[in-house]
């Protein structure tokens, strides 16, 4: 049986480590609804000439462009009146940690990561050398950072206690890319002159929020037009295949999370996961469920939803391949949903597909298989890679 753990512990970060080994949250989501351009900050500006850049998706980053390199400012996507951090990345200012402006000089040669989930916004663009530190190597992915970690040239920072202060010196990196969770307090390490730098990726409600955060890793290596070049592709992609799934003759209504112990866990209607359904042509069953994350639900309050619906999408971590007749195995009431019934369930594998690292820059890709799911005359004899139909090997 695989392991399943539900979603909250991913979507909040209330792992120490910010990423979860074995999930049945689903991983379905969409964004090209909102985008709306975050709006300046009046305080928010360069000494001197500053070109804004744009930012169509993200809610959480600012940047501009300075005569020798940009200011960033990071905010809490979840409210944008809390500022986690103005950095000025600059090509002739000496690296300053701390303060109410860290000084980080670019380009950085040297990164520490402390999430796995970083990885892709450097490798993506071509940068993954300079990563020379990440959190739980074990669980990289990524064939190129593995042979690095391999090879010695990064290392293990961070495990099951916490950042390893020696570890992360070992790496010698110019500045320590960090995400913000709680009371998570970096003064220690900036106190070790390691500029620290903040990346909300994950607390973005739509997939091209999260993708966009690219940006903030091409203005570190010095490369934003790159990244923005990658980031226009991703998005123009998107788009095109939301307006595809917009030619659906029919909108079929889908449900994710799953069941632990007496509660269903689901991502709420202003979730990421929410928005992955609506642009892929479908209804997603809880949008009268509020919340931007995962959300705690009665089982038997929300059962005839479950029934009823017409798909439903989870995320699991299965060495071997994932069936229809494992979900009984979990949970013999699955048998009662209409989509079991139809055999209409998908999954993202995790233990074969990285859908919390290359998928958060893949957006575009997550969204084909979703389309080619629901939709399948849409995208006939689409090739699947994040999620796909679980394998009907039972009869209801």
């Amino acid at each position: 049986m695989p392991m399943l753990s539900y979603l909250t512990l991913y979507v909040d970060r209330l792992l120490s480590m910010r990423f979860v080994s074995a999930f049945l949250f689903f991983g379905l989501v969409l964004i090209f609804a909102s985008c709306g351009e975050p709006g300046a900050d009046p305080a928010f500006r360069a000494e001197g000439k500053a070109e804004a850049m744009p930012v169509h998706h993200s809610e959480g980053l600012r940047i501009e462009k300075t005569r020798d390199g940009f200011l960033v400012e990071v905010r809490n996507p979840r409210d944008t009146a809390e500022i986690y951090g103005t950095y000025r990345l600059s090509r002739t200012k000496k690296s300053s940690a701390g303060g109410d402006e860290t000084v980080i000089r670019i380009p950085v040669q040297r990164a520490a990561l402390n999430s796995t989930t970083f990885v892709p916004f450097f490798e993506k663009i071509d940068a993954h050398g300079v990563i020379t530190g990440v959190s739980y190597a074990s669980r990289v992915t990524n064939e190129r950072v593995k042979a690095q970690i391999d090879a010695g040239e990064t290392l293990e920072i961070a495990g099951g206690d916490g950042i390893d202060t020696e570890r992360l010196l070992m790496s010698a990196p110019d500045v320590l890319m960090a995400y913000m969770y709680n009371a998570s307090d970096f003064s220690k390490i900036e106190d070790l002159g390691i500029p620290v730098i903040m990346n909300m990726e994950y607390a973005e409600s739509t997939p091209l929020g999260r993708a966009e955060w690219v940006k903030l890793a091409g203005c570190l290596i010095d490369r934003y037009d790159d990244a923005e070049e990658l980031f226009e592709v991703i998005s123009r992609t998107y788009g095109n295949l939301h307006d595809l799934a917009r030619e659906a003759d029919y909108y079929p209504v889908v449900f994710s999370g799953s069941k632990y112990e007496s509660k269903w866990f689901t991502p709420g209607n202003r979730s990421f996961v929410a928005q992955y359904i609506r642009d892929a042509g479908a209804r997603y069953a809880f949008q009268h469920v509020d919340g931007q994350s995962n959300v705690e639900l009665d089982f038997e309050s929300v059962l005839s939803t479950l029934v009823k619906a017409d798909f439903w999408g989870l995320i699991v971590s299965d060495n071997n391949e994932f069936k229809l007749s494992s979900l009984i195995r979990m949970e013999p009431q699955y048998a009662l949903f209409n989509s079991f019934k139809k055999g209409q369930v998908f999954v993202c594998n995790t233990a074969k597909s990285d859908y919390f690292g290359d998928a958060v820059l893949e957006p575009h890709i997550v969204l084909s298989d979703l389309i080619g799911i629901l939709h399948p005359d849409l995208l006939p004899g689409h090739d699947f890679t994040y999620f796909r139909p679980v394998v009907v090997d039972v009869t209801s």
